[in-house]
């Protein structure tokens, strides 16, 4: 007698929401031993601190990593709250900066809230609204001509949770930290001011300092970016005690492992090392839009790691992007709203720019 085939299938047994749900599209990766010059996804051309080798040593001739890791990775919180006069409990550590981003949008995002932010900003932030399943809507409100915030739609608008890159990407452009404030101010739920690229403009532009005065204020921050740790994965989110407790509830058990707690915390300790290199990074984001410009580029002041270019007259930004590919040599394209007239460029070494920039005079 045979027995019925089990009629088993994924797509009767998902959530009803996921099939129709269109994920997050990170930049191309190519093989990490291939000669491909890798300008699209913004990661530090510079490697990181070299204390990282003799701590990471350490561990492993201790044999700690039989063991778990601290809970809250304790010594990074120390050493991040130190700088900042914050309680180390306003800081929570995560797995890159996209859990923190996560771990916030679930804590607060349910069904039928409103998720606002200007647009184009961080593509991550509709695709986590959308994760959440529960009906939440994204609110995307248009740039200026100029590629700054609509500070005066923005104040209008009404959510839960008001979210923003600052400095902004894709496209570089810095927002004063005045408007900024008055948004926070103003906006009666959550306000993230998603941090990634502040080591890259000037000091004192971060709002981590004003979270005392705005309990409704959260920053995130990553490693991945001036740490030049993107291939490591350490984040944190921070914001009032209460604010901070609540989102701490949700957090995988042991979410941060002990080399990357390691090598995050010798990372942000070797602060020379982080600002010879960040000054390096600055400099040659200075020099690659002067010579663009040269050959008729438009780009607006950039205060990241990164240029936002539209080329010259007659020169399709996604053409570019192709050719430049066909020779080896990766930026980023987005194919949607005010960015389709854009190309993206990471700031990268020297030698780096220089083959991008010849390469695109051949092209051109």
């Amino acid at each position: 007698m045979s027995k019925e085939k089990n009629q088993f299938s994924m797509e009767t047994l998902v959530r009803k929401e996921l099939p129709a749900f269109k994920p997050y599209t990170p930049g191309e990766q190519p093989g990490l031993s291939t000669s491909t010059i890798k300008l699209n996804t913004n990661e530090n051309p510079y490697p990181p601190s070299p204390k990282i080798k003799e701590a990471v040593e350490k561990v492993l001739e201790t044999g700690v990593l039989r063991k778990y890791p601290n809970y809250h990775g304790r010594k990074l919180q120390e050493l991040i709250a130190k700088d900042y006069d914050l309680d180390p409990d306003q800081i929570l550590v995560t797995n890159g900066s996209d859990e923190a981003l996560r771990l916030l949008f679930q804590a607060l995002v349910g069904p039928g809230d409103v998720v606002v932010a200007p647009d184009p900003t961080y593509s991550y932030y509709p695709v986590l609204t959308e994760q959440m399943m529960v009906g939440a809507t994204y609110k995307a409100v248009p740039l200026k001509s100029d590629l700054h915030f609509d500070f005066e739609s923005l104040g209008k608008e009404q959510g839960k949770l008001l979210c923003f890159a600052h400095p902004n990407a894709p496209t570089g452009v810095e927002e004063p930290k005045e408007k900024l404030l008055n948004l926070v101010k103003n906006f009666q739920g959550i306000v993230l001011s998603d941090e990634a690229y502040i080591d890259f403009t000037e000091p004192n532009s971060s709002l981590m300092s004003e979270i005392v005065n705005h309990p409704n204020l959260v920053v995130s921050r990553t490693f991945s970016k001036s740490y030049a740790l993107a291939g490591l994965r350490v984040g944190y989110l921070v914001g009032s005690l209460d604010v901070i407790s609540w989102i701490r509830k949700l957090k995988d058990s042991y979410n941060v492992g002990i080399l990357e707690q390691v090598v995050a915390e010798t990372s942000y300790a070797d602060k020379e090392y982080f600002l010879e290199k960040r000054s390096l990074v600055i400099s040659e984001r200075k020099k690659l839009k002067i010579e663009l410009e040269s050959i008729g580029f438009t780009i607006p002041d950039s205060s990241t790691n990164f240029l936002f270019c539209k080329p010259k007259s007659g020169v399709s930004p996604e053409s570019l992007y192709l050719q430049l590919k066909e020779k080896n040599i990766l930026i980023r394209y987005f194919s949607t709203g005010i960015s389709k007239d854009y190309i993206r460029i990471t700031i990268g070494t020297p030698e780096e720019n220089g083959k991008l920039l010849a390469t695109i005079r051949d092209l051109l």
